[in-house]
């Protein structure tokens, strides 16, 4: 089978590798597609390059046909459309048996080499226990099935978040998530969602995705035009999907005395906070990762159309053209938001 292996910083190559066999519980998937994600493009770019060490097959995002079926396997069948839970749980620690899959004790993510080295879907085909398989819909196609995880994630940190009827939120970077947080955020309740970037670009594609203000944050007047924005309270829930010290502070600057700022963002292992300000305003910071079981709500607003995915997805290529796709998203003031790679 074609493999885009990831062999260095700014460097894949495209390989012949043995189409896998499935085990007594597992499914050979054809894969269909599957996207680049934020979290791909730091190791590509060779900052934390642990997550993601060089001869990996990356590409966690994905969807696609089952072609194979392990003996043991009795909930899927040739033929069958399928989306692909990427977070693999022991079902055994404690954090699993509340239910709380994506705390895993023992997590381990395909297409990544955090915490073990696990190939992804940046392939033709990959093998993966029947558990981790969602029904895609007839409705959905296997580019939208790809936003299992994103969406499920963008959910998850609304949810997090505690977004309610009336309330006013800030999605601090509309990237990939951040767009799909818009949304989510409008149908949890939220009265005013004010999207915040840098970029032009993106804000206009937020603002066509129901974000009701668009702001820049280095604009001189950021903060006034929040407080304006805000009755003068600060917003309710901040979520921070940028993950750099400036952004981070601005979010819990900005936020009301007693608010909530969800945090998603993250490019280095620590950062400078105003650690007063979430004192003095008794803010609840939370984090947020991975989706657990919004899944099934993911999969219903995909199918009923209720996120837009089309105005997201920037760029569908071919498997071979992996390295293109990277390239475009790490360009400085780049066009490309999320990009599918159709193998």
């Amino acid at each position: 089978m074609k493999a885009a292996v990831f062999t260095g910083p700014y460097e894949f190559e495209m390989r012949e590798r043995e189409k896998p066999v499935p085990g007594k519980s597992e499914v050979l998937i054809r894969i269909r597609a599957v996207g680049i994600c934020g979290s791909d493009l730091h190791p590509y770019m060779g900052d934390g390059i642990d997550r993601r060490e060089p001869g990996i097959i990356m590409g966690h995002e994905a969807a696609g046909d089952v072609e194979e079926v392990g003996e043991n396997v009795t909930r899927w069948k040739p033929g069958d459309r399928v989306a692909i839970n990427p977070q693999i749980n022991c079902e055994e620690c404690v954090q699993c048996k509340k239910g709380l899959t994506h705390l895993c004790d023992r997590a381990l993510l395909i297409g990544s080499s955090q915490r073990g080295f696990l190939d992804g879907a940046m392939c033709e085909y990959i093998v993966m226990h029947e558990k981790q398989l969602y029904h895609l819909p007839d409705e959905v196609s296997y580019d939208y099935g790809t936003f299992l995880d994103p969406l499920g994630n963008a959910i998850h940190l609304i949810n997090r978040g505690g977004v309610k009827l009336g309330d006013k939120v800030v999605i601090m970077g509309v990237g990939t998530i951040g767009l799909l947080a818009v949304q989510t955020a409008k149908l949890a309740g939220a009265v005013k969602v004010i999207a915040v970037d840098l970029s032009d670009y993106k804000l206009g594609i937020a603002k066509e995705l129901g974000a009701d203000v668009c702001l820049k944050s280095n604009d001189p007047q950021f903060m006034e035009k929040i407080k304006e924005e805000t009755d003068g309270l600060g917003p309710d829930v901040v979520v921070e999907a940028v993950g750099i010290g400036i952004t981070y502070n601005l979010s819990l600057e900005m936020c009301r005395k007693r608010g909530t700022v969800v945090a998603l963002g993250f490019t280095k292992p620590k950062l400078d906070l105003m650690i007063q300000q979430i004192i003095y305003k008794e803010l609840n910071v939370l984090g947020s990762t991975g989706y657990a079981d919004e899944c099934g709500t993911t999969l219903e607003y995909l199918r009923k159309n209720m996120v837009d995915i089309e105005k997201v997805i920037t760029h569908r290529l071919p498997l071979e053209k992996v390295k293109e796709g990277f390239d475009m998203l790490c360009e400085k003031d780049s066009k490309a938001i999320k990009v599918i790679l159709n193998p």
